[in-house]
């Protein structure tokens, strides 16, 4: 259960893109803090229980998504404009497609999911460079991504 004092926010990336199907379903809880922080909660894969039962388990990638994800937070907090404050953050649920999840999904998933839990107003561009996606304001050099 998550603290009343933390703001809920998701975002579901669904996406075609030179024929190569983007899909990533984070959510975040952010509160106000003194300190912009992030981190992974607990289980952020625990749906798979519900949809695979007991016979479900942790995956290879399962360390690198995480990442991916507090990334995708952290550059979301440093993209807030100059007064926002600082926010506490934590990354409850990723949801991802064996299939259907390139590098950088769940980064810009994590990123919007962040930004609608502080209430930001964000455009929801999709920009793609190097076959990733990438943030609005960010820069167009995949090596960064």
């Amino acid at each position: 259960m998550i603290d009343p004092s933390f703001a809920v926010g998701e975002y579901r990336l669904r996406r075609v893109h030179d024929r190569l199907f983007h899909y990533a379903h984070v959510v975040v809880a952010a509160q106000h803090a003194t300190t912009n922080t992030v981190s992974a909660g607990t289980a952020p894969f625990a749906w798979r229980l519900d949809a695979y039962g007991p016979f479900a388990y942790a995956l290879d990638t399962d360390a690198g998504l995480i990442d991916e994800a507090v990334d995708g937070a952290e550059r979301a907090l440093a993209a807030l404009p100059a007064g926002s404050g600082a926010f506490f953050a934590v990354v409850t649920s990723i949801r991802t497609s064996n299939v259907d999840t390139l590098p950088g999904d769940v980064r810009y998933a994590a990123g919007h999911a962040l930004w609608r839990a502080v209430g930001h107003e964000r455009a929801d561009a999709r920009e793609v460079s190097g076959g990733r996606l990438v943030f609005p304001d960010e820069t167009s050099d995949a090596s960064k991504i």
